[in-house]
């Protein structure tokens, strides 16, 4: 067991390298620290480059060759290095398509070299056996991103299943996909889901060519998902990215312990291909991003970034068990804020 562990008055945080499994608390074990001294998790985009043209693209991936380079690749994750903490725990890479950057797996001996775990998303199109081989005993895992699972390529899953990498499932939860979502969580489709880890239920964000009129709504739909998510008959471990963590408080019954509140800036932070650092991939302005070309990352974590902390205060009215644990939704997108109400208002039913 390789274990990454940093302890301070407020911060604990123990991570284990070779599962992924993570714990963090504060003062006590009952205690939830108010942020990170250096993240947890980084995301960083090595290009934006793709030449699948997906219709849901948050980043509007193009056949543009523009990669990162090793040099800035290497300095980016040397600039995660603390000289008290250490580096930071993990980084998912994503783009554009990983697979398509010609030096893709140097990037990821890159990131082992610094003691620092490798995930990355892809949708597949580039695996291959000899691929898999060679990624194999560097990364942590990897995610298959689509918004149908009937379109899963199963043959291309396999390779990287059959070779022994953790392989999940990132399934975009849009005002169309919800349905399935649905069926996913009732077992439908558990015949698919051999091998692979787990299902992560990405909320759809309105941003690239990602059109609004796709966003989720606060319909039945969604309500009789959520109600799933308690007692679902998904074979797999299923999870969610931060964006859903409002429904989750407010409508399961799912254990506060398991819920984190959106950690973009607190525990979490993301790298473009041009070294721009900012809280989160789905920033949609450039208020709070400065340069790593600029500015070293610490003063950027620790200083530039205490404005945006401040204000990312639950204003939200609505009655709900778990309001004193949610920091109200999304900073960016508004349209993904689905329970949050400036007017006192009663708990959803």
């Amino acid at each position: 067991m390789n274990l990454i562990r940093r302890h301070s008055d407020g911060y604990n945080f123990i991570a284990d390298q070779d599962s992924g499994v993570t714990m963090r608390w504060g003062k006590t074990v009952n205690d939830d620290p108010y942020r990170a001294p250096i993240p947890e998790l980084v995301d960083i985009s090595i290009s934006n480059h793709c030449t699948k043209g997906c219709t849901f693209c948050y980043r509007d991936s193009i056949p543009n060759n523009v990669f990162m380079s090793l040099d800035d690749y290497e300095h980016v994750i040397q600039s995660l290095n603390d000289e008290r903490w250490g580096n930071v725990f993990q980084v998912a890479l994503g783009g554009g398509e990983p697979l398509e950057h010609p030096d893709f797996i140097e990037i990821l001996e890159i990131t082992r070299k610094y003691n620092v775990v490798p995930n990355f998303t892809t949708n597949a199109m580039h695996i291959t056996k000899d691929i898999a081989e060679k990624i194999k005993p560097l990364v942590g895992a990897v995610a298959i991103s689509f918004p149908n699972i009937r379109s899963i390529p199963l043959s291309k899953a396999h390779i990287f299943i059959d070779e022994g990498i953790k392989t999940n499932i990132h399934f975009i939860l849009d005002k169309k996909s919800i349905k399935q979502g649905i069926e996913i969580l009732e077992g439908k489709y558990n015949h698919l889901l051999n091998g692979f880890n787990s299902i992560i239920f990405l909320t759809f964000k309105p941003m690239g060519r990602g059109k609004e009129d796709l966003c989720l709504e606060l319909n039945d739909d969604l309500k009789k998902f959520c109600k799933l998510i308690d007692g679902h008959s998904c074979h797999l471990n299923i999870g969610f990215d931060s964006c859903f963590m409002p429904m989750l408080m407010h409508f399961t019954d799912t254990t506060i312990d398991f819920i984190e509140p959106c950690e973009c800036a607190f525990f979490s932070a993301y790298v473009d291909e041009n070294l721009n650092v900012k809280p989160c991939s789905f920033a949609n302005h450039n208020r709070d991003t400065y340069s790593l070309k600029e500015k070293n990352f610490s003063e950027i974590w620790n200083s530039h970034w205490e404005t945006y902390r401040s204000a990312q205060v639950n204003t939200c009215e609505r009655s709900c068990k778990n309001s004193s644990n949610c920091r109200g939704g999304c900073p960016y997108y508004s349209q993904i804020n689905l329970c949050k109400t400036e007017n006192p208002a009663e708990a959803l039913i």
